[in-house]
């Protein structure tokens, strides 16, 4: 019996999408320190697996550019600390 691909999709799609909302769930109950040290955690394995890159003659990682709305965001924040100087 042949299953159909676009049922095959949608229940891959919503299991996707289960997933990802227990790992946002998951996140949200994380103490602020827990997710410090998880945000840690990851930025030191980017430096190792940069560094094993570049030690492999592979390029260096380019990093994406920031969104503009992450730029907005910290030209506000940084005027709001520098008019309460």
């Amino acid at each position: 019996m042949a299953s159909d691909p676009k049922v095959t999709g949608e229940v891959q799609a919503a299991a996707h999408e289960a997933a990802d909302n227990a790992d946002i769930a998951r996140l949200r109950g994380l103490s602020m320190r827990e997710r410090s040290q998880l945000i840690e955690s990851a930025c030191k394995a980017a430096a190792i697996i940069h560094r094993s890159r570049i030690a492999a003659g592979l390029p260096g990682i380019e990093r994406d550019p920031w969104p503009q709305s992450t730029w907005e965001f910290l030209r506000k924040h940084a005027a709001r600390v520098r008019g309460q100087s």
